[in-house]
């Protein structure tokens, strides 16, 4: 059982233990942190591509610290098939050094971790486990946790 959340920030704990499922109530011991940004759009691959143009230009985020999580594989993704900004290119495989920012979907993420997560087309997963992998998506977030969600979304 887990008791230590050593992965996350407090502010990204605090969201995921709304959707934990376990007997136990594991204690965070990481910093505060930055609260988890929510982003209502009608176009996610736009609005990836804007967030992470910010990230690496305006906040000095290195393009291989940030994983876009999706309920699909790169291929099968409107946001995976977007063009970045900037050169950056998306990656299915840990991003070499360089302009590659990695992108998967939330099921094949689920033991990795990443210091910066943007979660999108969040609209497709299977309702049987939307909660269950929404959970593992913010929960792969070190520092900092993006949900971008449909502009229809509550």
């Amino acid at each position: 059982e887990l008791t230590w959340n050593c992965r996350n920030t407090q502010a990204i704990h605090n969201e995921v233990i709304k959707r934990y499922e376990g007997p136990v109530q594991p204690e965070v011991i990481g910093p505060q942190g930055r609260p988890p940004e929510i982003v209502h759009t009608d176009d996610q691959a736009q609005a990836v591509a804007e967030i992470i143009g910010r990230l690496v230009r305006e906040e000095a985020i290195v393009p291989q610290d940030i994983a876009v999580l999706s309920a699909h594989s790169m291929d099968g993704s409107k946001v995976g098939r977007n063009r970045l900004p900037d050169g950056l290119r998306f990656s299915e495989d840990p991003p070499p050094t360089g302009k590659y920012v990695r992108f998967s979907s939330i099921r094949a993420f689920k033991v990795l971790e990443s210091p910066v997560v943007i979660l999108c087309e969040l609209e497709d997963l299977d309702e049987a486990t939307r909660d269950s992998q929404i959970y593992v998506g913010i929960s792969r977030a070190r520092n900092h946790c993006i949900l971008i969600a449909s502009a229809h979304a509550a």
